[in-house]
């Protein structure tokens, strides 16, 4: 088996910028996300990756084809991807990435292990996500866009307010607010406004193949404070909480479109019991979660993908043993055990 893995940053994304330009944050967690999925895919596969040569990253057990600034990146992703039996695409929502990526791979005959076209569509658009989860009656926080004001005067009555990108990724570019109407004066379509919600920000994954839908450990999110920025995370949780978000998590995937396939994570908020459990996003790719959540499960997280490895998945690590950052360190039981 052959398999193509294009992460948007070290696979060059932003090859036409300057090298000084691009952020070491995103360099340094799409690389562990990289080098975290080739390692599981090496096991049982051969595996092409392209890579920005100016970013100075290593891959193990790869076949490398460098990206150049002149010619589309597309291009040469189908390019190095057309002899190959799936292709993973690890790329931000943002400006329709994720969505492009997928459709540019599909449209010159590779199989793109990623949802559909309708899944990505509403996955990738906050404001789509909070209409079909509250049309579904999953617990999701109201909201307000300038397109859809419908929950504007329940919203009024919170205290505090959270503003973000609709089609944003992860963490980024989100702001806080204490007064409706500030954050109302500065609303704009490609924004969302929402409340601000309390509980244990936490993310639960799943491995969508064929006819399985595998739900893996859920663990916590390590968020700053003022900036929300994702810090790590680290996990499992507790019996109890991995019951909520399996519950949650289900309810959540159920809501969606069809059809969910390959990785798909989900921010939640766990509160002080079950009916005050939130749905945040749907991340309809892998995440950086990835790196953690490889070390606390028996087998191979990858194989899962192709139904090399089926049934629940076995986790072999205690309580909140297994930590990491974004950069892809992990630590077991304070033991680091993988460094990038």
């Amino acid at each position: 088996m052959r398999i193509f893995v294009g992460e948007y940053v070290c696979g060059g994304g932003h090859s036409e910028k300057e090298l000084n330009t691009i952020p070491d944050s995103l360099r340094d967690e799409g690389a562990a996300m990289l080098r975290a999925i080739v390692s599981d895919l090496s096991e049982f596969a051969t595996v092409t990756v392209p890579l920005d040569p100016r970013l100075n990253i290593e891959v193990d057990a790869a076949e490398i084809v460098p990206v150049h600034a002149n010619d589309s990146i597309y291009g040469q992703w189908v390019a190095a991807a057309k002899n190959c039996d799936a292709a993973l695409i690890v790329a931000p929502e943002s400006n329709g990435i994720l969505a492009k990526s997928v459709a540019m791979l599909r449209a010159g005959g590779v199989d793109v292990i990623a949802g559909s076209g309708d899944f990505l569509r509403v996955a990738s658009d906050k404001m789509q996500t909070a209409k079909c989860l509250h049309s579904a009656g999953v617990a999701h926080p109201l909201f307000v866009t300038l397109a859809d004001d419908r929950y504007e005067q329940e919203i009024q009555n919170f205290k505090r307010f959270v503003m973000k990108p609709r089609d944003g990724c992860g963490t980024q570019e989100i702001r806080t607010f204490d007064s409706y109407a500030e954050a109302k004066s500065l609303l704009t379509d490609d924004l969302i406004l929402q409340p601000w919600m309390p509980g244990l920000a936490i993310s639960i994954a799943l491995i969508a193949s064929g006819t399985n839908l595998t739900l893996l450990p859920a663990v916590r999110q390590e968020l700053q404070d003022q900036s929300c920025e994702y810090a790590g995370g680290q996990g499992p949780l507790d019996d109890e909480a991995q019951r909520r978000a399996a519950v949650l998590a289900s309810r959540a995937i159920a809501a969606m479109p069809p059809t969910a396939r390959g990785f798909v994570g989900i921010d939640m908020l766990l509160g002080d019991c079950s009916s005050e459990d939130y749905v945040i996003e749907i991340n309809p790719r892998l995440t950086t979660s990835y790196v953690g959540l490889r070390q606390m499960i028996h087998g191979n997280l990858a194989a899962r993908l192709f139904d090399l490895e089926t049934g629940p998945v076995s986790c072999n690590a205690a309580v909140d043993s297994v930590r990491w950052t974004p950069s892809g360190t992990v630590w077991i039981n304070d033991t680091v055990m993988q460094s990038t």
